[in-house]
């Protein structure tokens, strides 16, 4: 893959940055140290000074063939420092399967230039601003570099319409319930159709976007593709949470791909990252009853790993905490309208949660809301049959997983620390201070580098 060498430090000759290097947990006062006395003559005193370092809980450096060095960076902080396609500059992004595109105009059908970091801020910080803590504006913020705001367009894909349709018929039972602002939904699906049930839900719940990483040409999570999405939606989004109440329901949206599996690739990067989750005592302080974990389909069997701690505590601290598939919200094919061809009957393709609306209502009892007082007899001109559904099984329960012990402390939901080698990189520095390259290829089940120090 070729590279285009990028300065490791933009400021000053002798100085190498190390707070990338250091360790999560370490002191201030080392990180301190560790700045102010790394520098490039210190780098060529090779392994010795690896060792060293190693000791003293830093990710050291290297020394490989001739003049160059190995040195492991949080993935985050080494494109904040180096630009957001470190390694790969000028690359073309990496294609996913599917049908997602890019697209010259959005949701409103509307054309769109460039990324305005600033104006998309403002349309998906929450407007409630007890759930501003919540808020993750980590991708939207990649956008302040030019490069990238120049190059992203919006995306879109059939996917995400199906989704959209889907979410619409989640929205209509939310708008009827009298107490779904006790509800909160965590969507936690591919980004960009956790988008499309944002949009689909913005006038009748508070969105508060969670993606916590930055697009990368090479990314082990594709999320330029999430932010595509963000931008296909954010003016349909800005016009409709104008009428948003204040007792509105809360709508989480998590990207499902953030602990995608790293395989040894000699170009993929690994910007991979942990969901950050609010603790039950801050869900009860803004009336949350109930969580509803909503998933893509019945493939998906469990919370992922990073969310089952938190889960668990939900439940523990009184919140009712329950699973519900995307893919229970199907059209009812038996309903059945003139066409507006005259040439007989066709399906309405209203989603509705078990696929009819008779089953639809039944929503209500499955998760934990009232029922509304004026939901009366339907009519209907075709026929009505009642498919039934019933909700997943799931109930969080405490499982071993990979983050299990990876926690600075023991207060749940706090000081969790991500696991050796997880969303981060290893990159190849010249004697003069330049990223030559990311390290071809890690081992391990998350990426822990083997075989020198600091791994």
């Amino acid at each position: 893959m070729a590279r285009r060498p990028a300065k490791l430090e933009k400021s000053g000759d002798d100085v190498v940055s190390g707070e990338g290097m250091v360790r999560d947990g370490m002191s201030g006062g080392m990180a301190e140290w560790f700045t102010r006395h790394l520098s490039r003559r210190t780098l060529g005193k090779g392994m010795a000074w690896g060792a060293l370092l190693g000791m003293a809980g830093v990710t050291t450096v290297k020394l490989v063939a001739g003049d160059e060095r190995e040195a492991s960076f949080d993935s985050l902080d080494l494109q904040r420092r180096e630009g957001w396609d470190v390694g790969a500059n000028g690359e073309q992004f990496d294609q996913t399967v599917g049908s997602l595109h890019e697209s010259a105009v959005d949701s409103l059908n509307r054309s769109w230039q460039g990324g305005d970091p600033n104006y998309l801020l403002s349309v998906y910080q929450p407007r409630a601003e007890a759930w501003r803590p919540f808020f993750v504006p980590t991708l939207l913020q990649s956008l302040t570099q030019s490069t990238l705001a120049m190059r992203i367009q919006p995306f879109h894909s059939t996917e995400m319409d199906e989704a959209r349709r889907q979410a619409e018929g989640l929205r209509s039972l939310l708008q009827q319930a009298p107490d779904a602002g006790r509800t909160m939904i965590v969507a936690d699906l591919p980004g960009p159709l956790s988008m499309s049930v944002g949009a689909a839900l913005s006038d009748v719940a508070t969105i508060v976007p969670m993606f916590d990483n930055w697009p990368h040409p090479h990314g082990v999570v594709p999320a330029h593709e999430t932010l595509g999405a963000m931008i296909y939606y954010a003016r349909e989004i800005e016009g409709k949470r104008a009428s948003l109440a204040a007792s509105a329901p809360v709508l989480l949206t998590l990207d499902s791909r953030r602990l995608s599996p790293y395989t040894d690739s000699a170009v993929t990067f690994d910007n991979r990252y942990l969901a950050k989750m609010p603790e039950a005592g801050q869900l009860r302080e803004r009336g949350i009853e109930r969580a509803i974990y909503l998933v893509k389909d019945e493939v998906q069997q469990n919370e992922l790993d990073d969310l089952n701690e938190e889960m668990v505590a939900w439940e523990r601290g009184g919140i009712d905490v329950r699973m519900l598939r995307l893919s229970d919200f199907r059209p009812d094919q038996t309903r059945l309208s003139p066409s507006s061809t005259g040439t007989g009957v066709q399906a309405v393709h209203h989603h509705y949660y078990g696929g009819s609306l008779l089953s639809h209502f039944l929503f209500f009892s499955h998760y934990g809301l009232r029922t509304p007082a004026n939901i009366g007899v339907v009519r209907n001109t075709g026929r009505v049959a009642a498919n039934t559904v019933q909700p997943p099984a799931w109930r969080p329960v405490s499982r071993p997983t990979i983050f299990t012990s990876s926690r600075v402390g023991g207060a749940s939901g706090v000081g969790r620390a991500k696991p050796s080698g997880f969303g981060r990189t290893s990159v190849r520095i010249s004697n003069s201070g330049e990223v030559l390259g990311t390290r071809p290829g890690r081992s391990g089940s998350y990426g822990r580098g083997g075989g020198w120090f600091g791994g």
